[in-house]
């Protein structure tokens, strides 16, 4: 992304400048406009990270990872409107590579006995463990709206958008990945 000076941005009627014009400038080189697009998105995004990692270890990295790769990719967002759900779902990606990575890592120091407990009552961690556990096995293409719109709360069309996808498409992928979770979960036994 080549530097430029910064240069008055359009703004919308309520005053402040679009996320689109944001994008357009960030892209163009304006680093107070990506600026403007972290300060604008960043506890949006962190919130979402929160909600899935259940505590806040590697928070700042995965914010500052969603950003680095936001800016890498910025000029591929194909709806510049669109750019907090395009956040979240880099956000959630990362964090889930982050969770799979645990995961592994967990199971190894499990197996030569090097981890403690980390709750004294795993029956009430058991429901998020068999859910995060069920989302694992779901392909990515279905899990990922899936996140965005049932853990995450976006707008199917926000969904679509940062999916690339149709809203019919979205739609699907939502319902075939809640089928996929119902079966593994015992719904469909």
């Amino acid at each position: 992304m080549g530097i430029r000076a910064a240069q008055p941005l359009s703004s919308t009627p309520g005053g402040s400048t679009s996320d689109a014009d944001l994008v357009a400038a960030a892209v163009g080189g304006d680093r107070a406009a990506f600026r403007a697009i972290y300060l604008r998105h960043a506890r949006h995004v962190a919130s979402a990270i929160t909600r899935w990692l259940g505590d806040d270890a590697d928070l700042d990295d995965i914010v500052q990872d969603t950003f680095v790769r936001a800016s890498q990719r910025l000029a591929s967002l194909r709806s510049p409107a669109h750019v907090r759900p395009w956040l979240v779902t880099i956000a959630v990606r990362l964090t889930h590579s982050r969770i799979v990575i645990r995961r592994r890592r967990g199971g190894l120091l499990r197996a030569f006995g090097w981890q403690a407990a980390r709750i004294s009552d795993p029956a009430l961690r058991a429901p998020a463990d068999e859910l995060s556990a069920a989302l694992i096995s779901v392909p990515e293409d279905l899990r990922v709206p899936w996140l965005l719109h049932r853990i995450e709360g976006e707008r199917l069309e926000d969904v679509a958008a940062s999916c690339g996808v149709s809203l019919a498409t979205v739609k699907r992928r939502i319902a075939a990945c809640e089928r996929k979770l119902e079966r593994r979960m015992g719904g469909g036994r």
